[in-house]
């Protein structure tokens, strides 16, 4: 078994239970529809960080190509899986028990910490294209990563529904071309 196999066991484990907390809230929201007030934009988010999980599990896979690991490198990506797990445990309500009686009031409360642990994400991700991967700091992934954060920021921020509901979209775009610009279409 070579070091990548031993150690993608690790971050797989965090990344599967990521995925299945936030599949597992999406659950928990269907089955609360009649006793809770819905939001979208929780939603929203939610579907953005699963497309985050999502892609990190695909690219992982690349990181075979590595010819050495240490414990930096190690470090960093499982530190990447780790804050997809709170992101999506923070996001949405994780349980049936505690869902509010409005998500929109819960997501203005705990849910946003979810959405700013992606910017967090992105923070580390940038980090870990310079130190790792040897990307330029000023290298387009990393200008999409903090125009990702800065949209992050103001979602967190601001108390405005229709400026939350912009940079959602705006951050999905934005997503959207650093997947299609930089996440490997086969292997």
């Amino acid at each position: 078994m070579s070091v990548f196999e031993c150690l993608s066991v690790a971050l797989a484990l965090v990344l599967g239970l990521a995925i299945t907390l936030i599949l597992t809230a999406l659950l928990a929201a269907f089955r609360a529809r009649g006793e809770t007030r819905m939001d979208a934009l929780p939603f929203a988010w939610a579907i953005l960080v699963l497309v985050y999980q999502f892609d990190f599990w695909w690219e992982v896979y690349g990181l075979s190509a590595l010819p050495t690991w240490s414990v930096l490198t190690f470090g960093l990506l499982l530190l990447l899986a780790l804050l997809l797990f709170l992101a999506g445990g923070l996001v949405l309500p994780t349980g049936r028990a505690e869902y509010p009686a409005d998500l929109g009031d819960y997501f203005r409360r705990d849910g946003r910490w979810g959405v700013a642990t992606l910017a967090a994400y992105n923070l580390v991700g940038s980090i870990t294209n310079v130190v790792l991967f040897g990307f330029a700091v000023l290298s387009l992934v990393n200008i999409l990563n903090a125009a990702g954060m800065g949209l992050i920021a103001v979602v967190v921020l601001s108390s405005r529904r229709r400026v939350q509901w912009v940079c959602t979209l705006l951050f999905a775009v934005v997503i959207g071309t650093t997947l299609v610009l930089f996440a490997p279409s086969s292997y």
